[in-house]
Parts: structure tokens; C-alpha cells; sequence
């Protein structure tokens, strides 16, 4: 019984030993001891975790799809797509009238309008369409405006308005414009110029050139109503106008095209096209 006390006695003693050489005594040393304490992971963070993980995948397996491929010493560069519009199919009819023309050639006046009346595929009764391209000594696009008397009605009606106060208010508070052809007094254009922003562009403000602004409005608007027209070059410096009906005797729409064309500077005329409503442009020559 004795020795198995003193056995129990060097044991505890041992033990006591070891405790005091580690530096645990009264003060145990945590398991932290010298580190930072790493916090918990709130779900929060776990998530975000996982949300770049599977960032990192997609990326990963986007790269390796575009990753070029080698071919003997060559190698072939991914090809990227390239979003174009659809073409614009025209019809059988359409397609026939083209084939017929030559397109690398001028034709006379007289020779171009008899083949547009020819050419015209609509059901109803077309309109003929002429397209001036004017240009400069500078290659700019000039700038042309004018009144002019058709020898023949063109079959096209236009609505005209004299400006006053009372219609300067409307436009102004409406910002509408139905009318196609505006006219104004001297005397009124300081007015007028409120609608300058409005007006000017739709090409519609009214212009001493244009013979728009006048001191006899009434007789320039019924003028205008029986068959005056008002021509203009747009932005690229081109005249799109109407010099009558497909229906229309072939001197009648030869007399307006010449009416119209010696109306404009020659020498800066640089093409012209005349076509039907629905059928293919053909080329005049100056």
C-alpha cells in the first residue's frame, strides 16, 4: 500500500514539474495564444465566396473556348460576329424592269422619261420623281432654294399657310407643323423668328430666297395652290422633286423636267436621276 502511494506521490509530482516548465501554471495559455483570433464566417460571406468561385469558373472556361488553335505553325484567330441587316429582297417585276436598263449609261431626257413611264410596277397611278445632285467648286453641297411655275400641274396638292399672330402661337405652343409651305410679311418676322427653331429644321421657316416672305401673301398663296411649287436642296445638296404622274403625255412631263432643270445653275449640276414611284432610277444625261 505504500508503494503504490509513493507511486501516486512522483506522479503528481512529475505532473506539477511539467506544468511549471510549460509556464501554465495559474495562467493556462489559450489555444489563440500569439494569433489573431480568426472570426466566424457569416453567410453572407460565405455566399460572396462562392458567387466568385463560380465568376472565376465561367471566366475560366470562356477563355479556354476562345483560346486560338494551332494549326501546323499557323494559327487560327477566333472569329468574331459581325451583326449585319437583312438585305432588302425586291420583287420579280422589280427585278425584270433592272435587268432591262443599262446602268453604266446616260440616257437623253426625252429617252429617260419615256423608259420610266415603261418601268413603273405599281398598281396605281405613280408619281414621277426627280433627283438633282448639285455640288460646288469647293465639293461641298450647295445650297439652293426657289419658287417655280410647272408648265403642267404635277397631280400633287400642297397646303398652304399665311402666318399671323394668332398662328404663331398655336406652332409655338403646339410645336406642329401640318402645312407644307409657310408665309410671312416683312413686318411680322421678328415674330416669326420665335418659331425659327420649329420651322428651320423642316426646312419650312420662311425665306426671301424661297419667295416665302412677301408683301402680298394672299396672291403668293393662291399662286402656290394652283401648281407653284417650292424647291430646296437637302443636307447632301440634292433636289427631290415631282414633275408630274406616270399617267401623264410623255410632252407634258418633258416640258416640267426642262422647266425645272433651266431653272438651276448648269454648271453645278452634277447628276441627275429620274424614276417612277416604285420603279428603278435611271440615269440622265446633262
Amino acid at each position: 500500500m505504500k508503494n503504490m502511494g509513493t507511486q501516486k506521490a512522483v506522479k503528481k509530482f512529475e505532473l506539477e514539474n511539467d506544468i511549471q516548465k510549460e509556464g501554465i501554471l495559474g495562467s493556462p495559455i489559450a489555444k489563440h495564444h500569439g494569433k489573431k483570433k480568426e472570426k466566424e464566417k457569416t453567410k453572407k460571406i460565405k455566399l460572396e465566396e462562392k458567387i466568385k468561385e463560380k465568376k472565376f469558373e465561367e471566366k475560366k472556361e470562356v477563355e479556354e473556348k476562345v483560346e486560338t488553335k494551332t494549326v501546323g505553325e499557323e494559327t487560327e484567330k477566333p472569329i468574331k460576329k459581325v451583326k449585319t441587316g437583312k438585305a432588302k429582297i425586291r420583287s420579280k417585276k422589280y427585278q425584270a424592269t433592272f435587268k432591262s436598263l443599262d446602268r453604266n449609261k446616260k440616257y437623253p431626257p426625252e429617252e429617260a422619261i419615256e423608259l420610266v413611264k415603261k418601268t413603273s410596277i405599281s398598281k396605281f397611278d405613280g408619281t414621277v420623281e426627280i433627283h438633282i445632285r448639285l455640288i460646288s467648286r469647293s465639293v461641298k453641297p450647295e445650297q439652293v432654294r426657289g419658287i417655280l411655275q410647272y408648265p403642267h400641274p404635277t397631280g400633287k396638292k400642297i397646303s398652304v399657310v399665311i402666318l399671323d399672330d394668332k398662328t404663331i402661337k398655336e406652332i409655338a405652343a403646339s410645336k406642329k407643323t401640318e402645312a407644307d409651305i409657310y408665309l410671312a410679311t416683312p413686318d411680322l418676322m421678328s415674330e416669326v423668328a420665335k418659331l425659327a427653331k420649329i420651322l428651320g429644321p423642316k426646312g419650312k421657316m420662311p425665306n426671301p430666297k424661297a419667295g416665302t416672305i412677301t408683301e402680298k401673301p394672299q396672291e403668293t398663296a393662291k399662286s402656290l395652290a394652283s401648281g407653284q411649287v417650292e424647291y430646296k436642296t437637302d443636307a447632301y445638296g440634292i433636289i427631290h422633286q415631282v414633275i408630274g404622274k406616270v399617267s401623264d403625255e410623255q410632252k407634258k412631263l418633258e416640258e416640267n423636267y426642262r422647266a425645272l432643270v433651266s431653272n438651276l445653275p448648269a454648271e453645278k449640276n452634277f447628276s441627275i436621276t429620274v424614276c417612277s414611284t416604285m420603279g428603278p432610277g435611271i440615269k440622265v444625261r446633262t
